[in-house]
Order: structure tokens, then sequence, then C-alpha cells
């Protein structure tokens, strides 16, 4: 109950940014200010991320998450489970590639296309703040499958 109140709040404001961000390319040019080092650190993090579902690492993985999520998901268990239930593409990704990028009110928006065990195609937009540390965390991921299947 709490993962789908989660994952509704969260996937219909994302949906708003990322059409309004995405889909117009005179805003996302004017928006999309991530420095080089703010990209790989994002895009680091991510890894760090997917290559800790991938080894069942899951306080490493779960250490990537933003304090939002923490609430949300106040134990390991309770993220790995919602992770596992909702996002097998990440959890068990054979292979991604990072897409587009772009900055919007302290957020990044960071386009992942995945490849999961089935051989099915998802565009995943991860979103991330930079935390008074300067870390960045992961506050939420949504999925979005495409039509067809890689090679």
């Amino acid at each position: 109950m709490v993962i789908r109140r989660f994952h509704l709040i969260f996937c219909s404001s994302v949906l708003a940014v990322f059409m309004a961000l995405f889909l117009s390319p005179a805003v996302a040019a004017k928006e999309n200010l991530l420095s080089e080092s703010d990209q790989q650190s994002v895009q680091q993090v991510i890894d760090g991320q997917i290559s800790a579902f991938k080894t069942d690492d899951y306080s490493t993985a779960y250490s990537f998450a933003a304090p939002n999520v923490r609430q949300a998901f106040p134990s390991v268990q309770m993220f790995i489970e919602m992770v596992r239930s909702q996002y097998m593409p990440l959890y068990r990704p054979v292979s991604y590639l990072f897409g587009r990028n772009t900055l919007s009110e302290g957020l990044v928006y960071q386009e992942l296309i995945v490849t999961d065990l089935h051989r099915q195609l998802w565009q995943i937009i991860y979103t991330l703040r930079q935390q008074d540390d300067k870390t960045w965390k992961v506050t939420n991921v949504v999925m979005y499958p495409y039509d067809g299947v890689s090679a």
C-alpha cells in the first residue's frame, strides 16, 4: 500500500516534468546546465546502484537512496522488496546505456535504456538530487516499456 502510493505520486510528477523537459527541446536546452563532472557523478551513482542490485549487495544499493526514499522504505529489506516487485529490469538488467539528462529546479533527470532478461527494452528515468554533502542520491525512478525487443 505504501509502495503503491509512493509510486503513483512520484510517477505522475516525474511524467509531467519529463514531458515538459524532454519533449520540448527549447526548454531542455535552456535548463540542461549540468556540468560534466556532475553528469559523471550522477552516472556513477546509477552504475553503483545497478551493480549493487546485480550482486545482491542490498546495503550498498540502499545507500544511494535519498532521504525521501528512505522515509518511504525505512529498511533495506523493504526497499529491496519494492525494487524486486516493481523494477526487475533494473534489479537484473542484461544491459543498459545512458541517454539524455537534464537539470531542473535542483533535480537531475537521467534517462537509461535498459534491456531486461526477456530482451524487452525499457526507458527508465532516474531522478536525483544533490545532498548537502554534495553527493547525488536517487529520489525516484520511473519505467516505460519500449515496443519491440533488443537484438
